[in-house]
């Protein structure tokens, strides 16, 4: 059944990408730091590299609201912004891997606070919004996970919203 949504997911991810692609515009800003809420809670920064491709670093905490089954978690991704920017909005696709410390575990007939580590292949698809004439952008992520270190397994669940300040060097 994960194998079924993991190649659902990647089918509606590559839809996307092509829905989305289109000729390259400048890019909105240079960098941006921020915070993002949900499944995820994190400080974060974005760096742009080109036009369109831009590095997204984050460090939080995984299930904030279930103290029995966290995961402290460092995370880098490299996203492809598809930029057929329409009134602010700024779709993007990416590849990426995360790195840390899980606390607990779901199976709550194991006792003790079992910890192990953490590491994961990750698959952000996201979309930004940036006011118009605000330094202001407010993000929304979908960035399902593949775990690979004790046992492979699909994680689906990884949403969040957030908001980032933005800068430019020019």
């Amino acid at each position: 059944m994960n194998h079924r949504f993991a190649a659902l997911c990647t089918g509606i991810l590559l839809a996307l990408s092509l829905a989305f692609s289109g000729r390259v515009q400048a890019r909105p800003y240079d960098y941006s730091l921020g915070v993002r809420f949900g499944n995820y809670f994190a400080a974060e920064g974005k760096f742009f590299v080109t036009r369109s491709s831009a590095v997204d670093i984050s460090f939080g905490l995984v299930n904030p609201f279930a103290p029995a089954y966290q995961f402290m978690l460092l995370s880098g991704a490299y996203n492809l912004q598809l930029t057929k920017r329409t009134s602010g909005l700024l779709p993007y696709i990416g590849a990426g891997l995360s790195t840390g410390v899980q606390f607990g575990d779901r199976d709550r007939s194991r006792e003790g606070n079992r910890r192990s580590f953490f590491m994961s292949a990750d698959i952000p698809l996201g979309m930004e919004y940036k006011l118009p004439g605000s330094p202001v952008v407010f993000l929304l992520e979908w960035s399902p996970k593949i775990r690979f270190l004790s046992g492979v397994r699909f994680i689906p669940q990884s949403v969040s919203a957030g908001f980032r300040y933005t800068f430019n060097l020019r």
